[in-house]
This record gives structure tokens, sequence and C-alpha cells, in this order.
């Protein structure tokens, strides 16, 4: 698979999309989640692409910085690595 099918597939789902060593990367910006583990998003990965294998998930919390780009440093997001 390509980060182009995983973009399609996930659609509005996530923000962000990553490969690197073989790995896929999604993240989800939120503004109220800071007590989720990141599950979540791991399930609807699972469901949306069912032969992914899931590696990893968690959850990244940054405090509040208002203009701060989607998965990065400064914002907060739950995130999943899986191979495809």
């Amino acid at each position: 698979m390509k980060t182009k099918d995983i973009k399609v597939r996930l659609n509005d789902h996530v923000d962000v999309v990553s490969f690197r060593d073989g790995t896929f990367t999604v993240k989800k910006s939120y503004y109220w989640g800071a007590t989720k583990d990141g599950s979540n998003l791991a399930d609807k990965v699972k469901a949306l692409i069912p032969e992914a294998t899931i590696l990893d998930y968690g959850n990244h919390y940054h405090g509040f910085v208002g203009g701060a780009k989607s998965g990065s440093p400064q914002d907060s997001y739950w995130w999943v690595k899986f191979k495809a």
C-alpha cells in the first residue's frame, strides 16, 4: 500500500499520514481528549484498513498553542503506527 491509498481510506479520520522504514504513522489532532490513550484511533484504523497490523498507538499531549500545525510537537494528537 502507498501513502496515497492510506489517505484515501482514512479520508477525514486523520490529519497527518506519514511513511518511514516500512511503517505508516497517522495522527489525529484534538482539543478535548487528553484522557484517551489513542486506542480509539487504532480501532478506527483497523476498521477501515482490516489488513493493517497495529504496531503501537498513543496520545501526545501538549498545552494549547494557538496556530500549532496539526501533528507538530506543539499540537495535541492521538497517533497510530502500523504496517499495511
